[in-house]
């Protein structure tokens, strides 16, 4: 079987950012393609079948993908996570348990997984999920051109999957794992059967069919980047909004007093860095008002209900039957978690409202709403005495310094936000910067065009400096 190996490990992409070969790098993964074909001939999926072919199909950001082919005609997929896909191990354990949670237990359509390995040191080399392939086509391949009646079958079966989703309330915030695969890891996780009298909304006939799954740590990027892997941090499972609420906090914190460098910000200043002991008395100011995040009124309690939730749910995500417009399957789990209803999306990203993008009086309309809205939470602390509803004083205040300085530096992050929104929007550079390898010097030439314009509205030299410096791509 001819197959160029190299160019299956590469990143399906490149970023106009100026720490491109480090992005590249993050997404690199090497592996032996013989021992996933292997791995993919033993699974339980291809009916004694061998694969006669691979293709490496479209993938997300953080996976690579594979299409393949087996000697019977079936097609299957492998998936492995790049590096910075999230912590090993728990990244895709917590990726498998929740898939088979959500299929067999909400009824929820996602596709079968057949084989999956969560040790990057096996004979592939990589952690890999082999698994079903998904029929029918993307939701972004048609959704503009399916009548508005038909949009609505599609979203009607979005709410009943959210429906589902939420349905299923938690006793702690986590990711779901199996049992047995947090043996080594949480040696005193809890099975989901022993948890049934706390958990609600889940009708099964059997409860030691829950006996496979536990409540886990978060595999939340965040709480693993860098220096953070290898120490010893809370990331859950928590029992309490607060108690989670708090922990985010506590391990930047800690992370910050050991490994925090001075940093130039350039939306702040071209010549003095900001100080680790800055960052160290914002976080300390996060901590102070963390247990207030949480809503404790009755009419909110069901706000902090832990519900499992789907980490990106887009157009691209959802598969339909194009003649049914029936959801044949739900991808991208990856990431998925248990965590408090107030600290989740509202609603799917494929739901957003969009501006059509010649109505500049509705994005007007728009920006001062979003101004109103800025100006009311700074006055919060000082306006806290008329709205408290306790004798609790305010945690956190503010001097004319340094809400000044916030100000500008808000100022110019919202400008270029709206620059880089403009420039997706008439499909120029896609928001990231991240284009396709044979469109990556054609981007480039559009964005040293529209960063020279940017400079030219600066008014003196030190400005024009600033916006050099702040310029994203």
């Amino acid at each position: 079987m001819l197959w160029n190996q190299a160019s299956a490990s590469q990143a399906p992409g490149r970023w106009l950012r100026r720490r491109d070969p480090q992005h590249l790098a993050a997404r690199y993964r090497e592996f032996n393609l013989d021992n996933l074909l292997e791995a993919v001939n033993l699974s339980s999926g291809h009916k004694g079948a061998r694969c006669v072919k691979v293709s490496k199909c479209v993938e997300g950001q953080y996976n690579k993908a594979f299409v393949l082919t087996m000697g019977n005609g079936e097609q299957l997929v492998a998936r492995l996570p790049n590096p910075d896909a999230g912590p090993t191990f728990f990244t895709t354990a917590s990726e498998v348990a929740t898939r088979h949670f959500v299929r067999e237990f909400l009824g929820i359509p996602v596709p079968r997984i057949y084989a999956w390995s969560t040790d990057r040191l096996n004979s592939v080399g990589a952690e890999y999920i082999i698994e079903e392939k998904v029929t029918g086509y993307s939701l972004g391949s048609i959704w503009g051109r399916m009548s508005r009646s038909s949009q609505f079958v599609i979203i009607d079966q979005v709410v009943e999957i959210e429906r589902k989703l939420a349905s299923v309330s938690f006793p702690m915030q986590g990711c779901l794992y199996y049992t047995s695969d947090l043996e080594s890891k949480v040696p005193d996780a809890e099975g989901l059967d022993i948890m049934l009298s706390k958990l609600s909304g889940l009708k099964i006939d059997n409860c030691g069919q829950l006996s496979c799954f536990a409540i886990g740590p978060s595999n939340d990027r965040k709480l693993w980047n860098g220096e953070r892997h290898s120490m010893k941090l809370h990331r859950g499972p928590w029992t309490n909004p607060i108690h989670y609420v708090t922990a985010l906090g506590v391990n930047e914190l800690n992370w910050a007093r050991c490994h925090a460098k001075p940093r130039m910000n350039h939306y702040r200043s071209t010549e003095i860095a900001e100080n680790p002991n800055e960052y160290l008395a914002l976080l300390q100011r996060y901590l102070d008002i963390a247990p207030h995040l949480v809503p404790k009124q009755p009419c909110f309690e069901s706000e902090n209900i832990n519900t499992l939730s789907h980490p990106d749910l887009h157009l691209d995500n959802i598969f339909i039957d194009p003649e049914t417009h029936q959801i044949t399957s739900i991808i991208d789990w990856q990431l998925a978690a248990i965590t408090p209803s107030f600290l989740q999306h509202p609603h799917p990203q494929m739901l957003e409202l969009s501006l059509s993008p010649g109505s500049e009086e509705q994005r007007s309309r728009e920006k001062e709403l979003l101004e109103y809205y800025y100006k009311s939470l700074i006055k919060v602390a000082a306006y806290w005495d008329q709205l408290r509803q306790d004798d609790t004083s305010c945690p956190i205040g503010f001097i004319a310094d340094e809400l000044a300085a916030h100000e500008h530096e808000r100022g110019l992050i919202e400008g270029l936000s709206n620059i880089g929104q403009q420039l997706d929007e008439e499909g120029l550079i896609p928001i990231g910067g991240m284009v396709r390898p044979e469109e990556y010097e054609h981007a480039k030439m559009v964005s040293e065009y529209f960063k020279s314009e940017f400079k030219n509205l600066a008014e003196g030299d030190q400005q024009r400096e600033l916006h050099e410096k702040v310029w994203p791509y």
